[in-house]
This record gives structure tokens, C-alpha cells and sequence, in this order.
């Protein structure tokens, strides 16, 4: 009795170990991980557009300011004619209403430099609230992917474990025991069976009371007579 016990007990840890190798990390975890890339993902991509668009507009300013400073040039050396001293009546209303649309252009000119502005400081704090977002976003990810590296290495450690356990007691069991508990887990995943209230766990069928008398005087390997399984007496039950 003492050997099939020890056969039960093999079978339990293998199932164990079955279950422990199948076992998967909550699907939740697995789940926010990868919503979690998708949203590092999208925000590099974004974070790349708002630079861009903060490049853009910084060469938009600077092309703005840089035609701003040629029509000042232009109003500069058109006041010195008006002023200078050398134009007649007549060319001197010419200048001036030439001063005075060159003043026009240059005050939209400079409007459209300041709205560039603006837009490249927009553009700014939506790139600093993007970053910190991601920042955010990486952080949570890295920190529940280390959950879920620390939850496969339990896994695995568990498996080995039990590995050693599974080794360890099967040093201790007959070679032919071994040989036929092999045998029947060909055909059955559990081949040991108890008998609790005279029914094999097996099967759940009830055993003769013939049988269920031999069963208990014997010590040798006994098979129960519906499923052919081994069977052994568990008083405790």
C-alpha cells in the first residue's frame, strides 16, 4: 500500500507541474501591456509630428522676421529720399505713398510673424504635455512588464520545484511499479486511483465487497475490476 501511495502522490505532483507549465499570467496584465504599447507607440509617432511642426514654424518666424527686416531696409532708404533733400514735389507724394505702403506690408508682415510665434508656443506645450504623458505611459509599462517577468519566473521556479520533488520520489519507487504506473498513464492521465467509501475515484464506480476485503489485507498492486486502474485503500477518507 505503502508503494501505491507513493505512486498517488507522483500523480498529483505531475498533475501539479502539468497545471503549473500550462498556467498564463492574467490576461489582464497581458492586455494593459499591450494597450500600453499601442499608446508609447502613438505618442513617439505624435511627438514626432509636433516636432515637425515646431521645426515649421520656427522657419516660418524666421522667414517672416527676415522679410520684415528687407521692407524696413526699403522703408529706411525711402525716408532718406523723402527727407533728403533732393526730390522734387510731385516725387516726394510718390515716396511717401510708397512709404506708406511699405509700412502697411510690414505691419501684417510682422502680425503673421507674431501668430507664428504663437503657434511654435503652442506647439511647445503640447510637445512638453505629450512628452510627459509618454513618460508617464513608459514608466507604467516598464513597471507592470516587471510584474509580469516576476510572475513567469514563479511560474517556472514552481515547475522546478516540483521537478525535484517528482525526481526525488521516484527514486523511491520500485522499478516494476514504476514500469506499470508508465503503462497505464498511457491510457489513463490519472492511473492511481483511492477507494474512499468502497468507489474507486478513478471510475467512481463501487468495488466488490470481495475486492474492497482483498484490497485491504494485500500489499501487492491490486487493479480495480470496472476501469482497471491502480487502487489502494484510504482509510482516512
Amino acid at each position: 500500500m505503502l508503494e501505491l501511495k507513493r505512486l498517488w502522490h507522483l500523480q498529483i505532483l505531475e498533475e501539479q507541474r502539468e497545471k503549473s507549465l500550462n498556467k498564463r499570467i492574467d490576461p489582464k496584465i497581458t492586455k494593459k501591456l499591450k494597450e500600453l504599447k499601442t499608446e508609447i507607440e502613438q505618442g513617439q509617432e505624435k511627438l514626432k509630428e509636433l516636432k515637425d511642426l515646431y521645426e515649421q514654424a520656427g522657419q516660418l518666424q524666421k522667414h517672416f522676421s527676415q522679410e520684415a527686416q528687407v521692407i524696413k531696409d526699403k522703408i529706411s532708404a525711402v525716408s532718406e529720399k523723402i527727407y533728403g533733400g533732393s526730390l522734387q514735389t510731385k516725387q516726394i507724394e510718390t515716396y511717401q505713398q510708397r512709404h506708406g505702403d511699405l509700412r502697411k506690408k510690414l505691419l501684417e508682415i510682422e502680425d503673421r510673424e507674431l501668430e507664428s510665434m504663437q503657434q511654435r508656443e503652442d506647439i511647445k506645450q503640447q510637445w512638453e504635455k505629450q512628452k510627459a504623458t509618454l513618460a508617464n505611459d513608459t514608466r507604467s509599462f516598464k513597471e507592470l512588464h516587471q510584474e509580469y517577468l516576476q510572475g513567469k519566473e514563479e511560474i517556472k521556479e514552481r515547475a522546478n520545484d516540483l521537478a525535484r520533488e517528482i525526481e526525488e520520489l521516484i527514486r523511491n519507487i520500485k522499478q516494476e511499479s514504476m514500469t506499470e504506473y508508465l503503462r497505464l498513464k498511457g491510457k489513463y492521465p490519472n492511473p492511481v486511483s483511492r477507494i474512499t467509501r468502497d468507489t474507486c475515484s478513478g471510475c467512481h464506480l463501487s468495488i466488490s465487497f470481495e475486492q474492497l476485503k482483498q484490497l485491504k489485507r494485500l500489499e501487492e498492486i491490486t487493479y480495480c475490476n470496472h476501469c482497471g486502474r491502480m487502487i489502494f485503500w484510504d482509510p482516512l477518507e
